[in-house]
């Protein structure tokens, strides 16, 4: 078949596996390897690296409606890492392969997959997007994300692209690599099972939670913005909706991220509406709002209210979206909440793909993580779907339970197995509540990151000087 075939059929794989069936990662690049396998030039393997990343980037056309420019970017940036993967494997295995070291060729792909993906999370623009991402969710694929907590998202990526390699070479390899690979797949079901008999610490501390989901487009705002009868009606679907919360005797009631665009700080009439009532104990609620401070700067805010609307902590996002929140001031540090039930650790919207942001607020003390975003700008497309899966990857890095709110979804609450404790789906008018349970330790990813990239990159060195080695003795003339 022919290169590029196989290359557009890999790039369909990834684009499908990141947004419709994450079980299609364990596969979506065998037919790269296949194509791979064919090619000596470097430029012919970069280019078939980025044509699947090209294909497989589309998933995130949702941004679109948030500026050209950032939907670009990031397919760019998405991009660069397929033309890398493509350079770097061509490079590193035609210089391996055939030289006996059957280990090595298999393991290969899986050490610049992972190299390349940690690449990917370095930059100003980055979008971290990791195959462990694909497979949060995931019926079949979830064994694999339960060592998440030891080795982060980048490791269980490293797995899934040794599952890639290790099915190449089983179908499509060379016959004396097939044994070795029979190896690998053995090792890898073990694994799998043992994935699948793990089970994580829930918590012990439950606590009563509701996430308030108003369900409204963003035109809704827009409107609100020129209209009062317009403004009138967006701060009614969140007033009746939060009181219902602390009726049902929630003791954390969260609001999405900028779910009021009025004033309600500076109307003690609105905001006594809003907050919980001043009989209502400890009961608090997390508010997204747009606030400006004592120095005239706007921010991107998760103020905690307490009864009768007392400010009791606020955060201000730091990682805010190029271009599009350039009104808004960042935030000086990331750093987990005080409330009346612990620390709770808040990402807003782009925040909770970077796993070092939820990292940040665990190790600040956090025993509940929250993600307050609005993705109604994605409109129904799979990019929502994904920013959700990127929130369960969080949840299990970090051995905690994560509530999800969406201004318009998908909004949906965590635990740290990777499991879903009810949803609401996009554009839904409706109360999330659940259970969740508090927790203090630290996960070995909480502790020390991605440490998993410091054997890979052994690792890689290893190989490529042991193959330099190689070549060297077979030009030396025997004496």
């Amino acid at each position: 078949m022919n290169p590029f075939t196989l290359a557009l059929l890999a790039g369909l794989l990834n684009g499908a596996a990141f947004v419709y069936c994450g079980e299609l990662a364990l596969i979506a690049n065998v037919p790269l390897l296949l194509s791979l396998s064919r090619q000596t030039s470097l430029l012919r393997a970069a280019a078939l690296g980025g044509l699947v990343g090209a294909l497989g980037g589309l998933h995130i056309y949702g941004i679109l409606d948030y500026g050209g420019f950032l939907f670009f970017a990031f397919a760019a940036y998405t991009c660069s890492q397929m033309v890398l993967y493509g350079l770097v494997l061509n490079f590193a295995w035609h210089r391996v392969a055939g030289r006996g070291a059957v280990a090595m060729d298999v393991l290969l792909p899986a050490l610049v997959w992972t190299l390349t993906e940690w690449l990917r999370t370095l930059g100003p623009l980055c979008m971290p997007a990791s195959y462990a991402g694909c497979i949060a969710g995931s019926v079949w694929a979830t064994p694999l994300l339960v060592f998440a907590p030891w080795v982060g998202g980048l490791g269980v990526s490293f797995l899934i692209a040794l599952i890639q390699s290790t099915i190449y070479h089983l179908t499509f390899g060379p016959a004396t690599h097939r044994s070795g690979a029979r190896v690998y797949a053995a090792a890898l079901v073990a694994l799998v099972a043992v994935g699948a008999l793990i089970a994580p610490d829930l918590g012990e501390r439950p606590l009563r939670v509701a996430g308030v989901q108003g369900g409204l487009p963003n035109s809704a705002y827009v409107a609100a913005a020129a209209d009062r009868h317009a403004e009138r009606a967006v701060i009614e679907t969140f007033a009746t909706l939060t009181q219902r919360a602390y009726a049902t005797g929630a003791s954390l009631v969260i609001w999405p991220e900028t779910a009021l665009r009025s004033p309600v700080l500076l109307v003690p009439e609105l905001l006594k509406s809003l907050a919980p009532p001043a009989d209502a104990g400890s009961q608090v609620l997390i508010a997204g709002l747009p606030l400006t401070d004592e120095h005239d700067d706007k921010r991107n805010a998760a103020l905690v209210i307490g009864a009768s609307g007392q400010v009791i902590d606020r955060y201000f996002k730091v990682r805010l979206v190029p271009g599009h929140e350039s009104a808004y001031v960042a935030g000086d540090r990331w750093h987990a909440l005080q409330t009346p039930h612990g620390r709770i650790g808040v990402m807003i919207c782009l925040e909770s793909v970077y796993g070092e942001i939820g990292r940040a607020l665990v190790n600040d003390g956090a025993e509940l993580l929250v993600v307050m975003t609005n993705d109604a700008g994605f409109r129904r497309t799979p990019i929502a779907r994904h920013m959700t899966q990127r929130a369960i990857v969080q949840a299990v890095e970090n051995g905690r339970w994560l509530v999800r709110v969406g201004q318009a979804g998908i909004s949906t609450v965590i635990d740290p197995a990777g499991r879903a404790h009810g949803e609401l789906d996009l554009f839904e008018f409706g109360l999330l509540e659940a259970e969740v349970r508090r927790r203090t330790d630290l996960t070995l990813y909480a502790r020390l990151g991605d440490w998993i990239i410091y054997p890979v990159g052994l690792a890689l060195l290893v190989i490529l000087h042991r193959a330099k080695e190689s070549r060297r003795r077979m030009k030396t003339p025997a004496a």
